[in-house]
């Protein structure tokens, strides 16, 4: 006779993660992902991306992010991490004083919003949860762009590059890759 086999979900292998933390970005060959409070580039194809990749999920952001983008974005949960405790934002966009709290509110928010968050930026945002981030990512542009904030360094040792799907807009060469986590952050 033959045996029914029981849903993952309710037998979770030690190393799966609860709530899949997963950064989501655009970077320079150098690093770079913001001059001047925005983004030096300006490439479409990569705004559809985000807002498919995203879409659906939660957001976590840090409050120059928000600054940068000014509203919520539809379809989406917004946390914003901030130590201001005089900073405000409208109804529906949260606020947390630290992005574990952050991560901590998506798990408990997951029957609506589902279990992948996604760390949107800044670079300060992105160096504090690379430790903590199962997947990223990361649409590569192929050139050195002038900036001041910068991705951190990704610790190839823990990720593995999954995707990698180079395009060319005429403006820009860029790939859209994804990386997963292969080991656990020590």
């Amino acid at each position: 006779r033959a045996m029914t086999p029981i849903p993952r979900s309710k037998h979770r292998s030690l190393f799966e993660p609860i709530m899949i933390v997963s950064h989501i970005a655009a970077m320079s060959e150098n690093r770079v992902i913001g001059r001047a409070g925005g983004m030096p580039w300006h490439i479409p194809e990569d705004f559809k991306f985000f807002k498919e990749t995203t879409m659906g999920h939660a957001m976590i952001m840090g409050r120059k992010t928000w600054d940068s983008i000014g509203r919520a974005l539809p379809g989406r949960l917004t946390i914003v991490v901030t130590r201001d405790k005089k900073f405000s934002a409208p109804d529906g966009v949260f606020i947390k004083d630290s992005i574990k709290d952050a991560i901590n509110y998506c798990e408990t928010n997951q029957d609506k919003w589902g279990n992948e968050c996604f760390i949107v930026g800044g670079g300060e945002i992105y160096k504090q949860s690379i430790s903590t981030a199962n997947r990223l990512y990361l649409t590569m542009i192929h050139q050195t762009v002038e900036g001041d904030t910068l991705y951190p360094e990704i610790p190839l040792q823990d990720f593995k590059q999954i995707k990698n799907e180079p395009r060319d807009n005429g403006s820009f060469k860029f790939s859209f890759t994804t990386w997963e986590r292969v080991r656990a952050y020590l």
